[in-house]
C-alpha cells in the first residue's frame, strides 16, 4: 500500500514546490514594481521642485529629499536582500525539486520493476493454476477409471464365484457320471460281448487222410440270440488266408471247415467286440 501511494505523495510534493517558487517570483515582481513606483514619484517631485523654486529653495528641497532618498535606498537594499534571500530559497527549491524529480524517477523505475515482477508472478500463478486444473482433471479421470475397475473387479469376482459354483456342480456331476459308468461298465462289456458259442472239432477224411495221419479242424459257431446275426469271419494261417461274410440265423449253427491247427479265426459283427479264436 505504501509503495502504491509513494508516487502520489512525491507528485504532491513536486506540485507544492512549484507553487512555492511561483509565489516567490510573484512577490519579487510586486516588490520591484512598488520600489520602482516610489522612486519614480520621488524623482518627479524633485524635478517639479527644481523647476518651480529658486536655487536656494531647490537646495532646501534637495536637503529635505535626501532623507526620503536614503529611506528609499534602504528599502531598496532591503528589497535586494529579500530578493537575494528569495533567490536562495528559489535555488534551494529548485534543488529540492531536482532531488524530488530524481526520487520520482527512481520510484517510477522501482514501480516498473515491481510491475514486471507482478506480471511474472501473475503469469506463473496462471501457469500453476492451469497445471492444477490439468492435475485435477487427470485425478478425476483416474478416479473414474478406478471406480470402473472396481466395478469390473466386483463383476469378475461374481462371475468367478459363479464359475466356481458351476465347476463344483460339474465336478459333482462328473463324479456321479463316472460312478454310473463304473457301475454300468460290466453291463456294457456284457452287452458288447458277441452272443455266439464256438467249438472246434477234428475231422478225419477218407482212407488216404487216415493213412497219412492228417486231419482237418471244423469250427462250429452257434447264435445264442433268436434274431439273425450278421458277421464277417476271417481266417489267417500258414496255408490259407480267407474271409467270408455270413448271417447266422437265430439259434442256428454255422460251420467253418478245413482249418489247420494254429489258424487265427476272427469273428466280427457291428455293435460287438471282435472274437478271436485259434484252431486247435
Amino acid at each position: 500500500m505504501n509503495d502504491q501511494t509513494a508516487p502520489f505523495q512525491e507528485t504532491s510534493r513536486q506540485r507544492g514546490s512549484s507553487l512555492a517558487i511561483l509565489v516567490l517570483c510573484v512577490g519579487l515582481a510586486i516588490l520591484a514594481v512598488v520600489l520602482g513606483v516610489k522612486l519614480h514619484r520621488l524623482n518627479a517631485r524633485a524635478d517639479r521642485n527644481t523647476q518651480a523654486a529658486p536655487a536656494t529653495a531647490a537646495q532646501k528641497q534637495a536637503v529635505q529629499a535626501k532623507p526620503d532618498t536614503a529611506q528609499a535606498q534602504a528599502e531598496l537594499d532591503k528589497a535586494r536582500a529579500a530578493s537575494a534571500q528569495l533567490q536562495t530559497q528559489l535555488d534551494q527549491a529548485k534543488k529540492q525539486q531536482r532531488d524530488l524529480q530524481a526520487q520520482l524517477d527512481k520510484a517510477k523505475a522501482q514501480a516498473t520493476g515491481m510491475q514486471s515482477q507482478l506480471d511474472r508472478a501473475a503469469a506463473q500463478s496462471a501457469d500453476l493454476q492451469s497445471q492444477l486444473d490439468k492435475a485435477m482433471a487427470q485425478s478425476a479421470d483416474l478416479q473414474t477409471q478406478l471406480a470402473k475397475a472396481k466395478a469390473g473387479s466386483s463383476q469378475l469376482a461374481a462371475q468367478l464365484d459363479q464359475s466356481k459354483a458351476r465347476s463344483t456342480d460339474l465336478q459333482s456331476r462328473l463324479q456321479k457320471a463316472e460312478g454310473e459308468i463304473a457301475a454300468d461298465q460290466p453291463l456294457v462289456q456284457k452287452a458288447r460281448h458277441m452272443p455266439v458259442m464256438a467249438s472246434f472239432e477234428k475231422v478225419r477224411g477218407g482212407p488216404f487222410q487216415l493213412v497219412g495221419g492228417h486231419a482237418t479242424i471244423t469250427l462250429h459257431i452257434g447264435n445264442l440270440y433268436l434274431r439273425p446275426l450278421s458277421a464277417v469271419i476271417s481266417v489267417t494261417g500258414a496255408e490259407t488266408n480267407r474271409s467270408q461274410s455270413c448271417t447266422i440265423g437265430g439259434g442256428a449253427m454255422l460251420d467253418v471247415e478245413k482249418l489247420a491247427a494254429g489258424d487265427k479265426i476272427v469273428i466280427s459283427s457291428e455293435g460287438y467286440d471282435p472274437l478271436t479264436l485259434t484252431a486247435q
